[in-house]
């Protein structure tokens, strides 16, 4: 009952003026019956694996052309892209010190058995 209540308490709240105001094709923004739905449903949101060089040069990709489409304001898909660059930078930071330390340790074997 308590749950009910407070669906209820929320459904009848006065937004602000522009409150989810959007552009038609916003997904973020869809409303059914009038009411504003939930931006992002709990279930929908789909982890986005960084893991190595090649998905976050898809995903990049993607943003680049999300942002042409216009689905992606051009100014927070800059950010996205600048976040998207240090991740990037990052990895390949880690991937490049894996890499020195394999040589390192090839180095010291090879010392070891002159």
């Amino acid at each position: 009952m308590r749950q009910e209540e407070a669906i209820s308490k929320v459904r009848n709240m006065k937004l602000p003026p522009n409150a989810g105001a959007g552009s038609e094709n916003d997904p973020q923004t869809q409303q059914e019956h009038g009411e504003v739905l939930n931006p992002t449903p709990v279930n929908s949101v789909n982890k986005i694996r960084l893991n190595d060089a090649e998905t976050i040069r898809m995903e990049m990709a993607r943003l680049y052309r999300d942002m042409r489409m216009g689905r992606i304001d051009t100014q927070d898909g800059t950010r996205l892209a600048y976040v998207l660059d240090m991740v990037r930078k990052a990895h390949e930071t880690c991937e490049l010190q894996r890499r020195v330390e394999i040589i390192d340790q090839v180095n010291k074997i090879r010392k070891h058995t002159k």
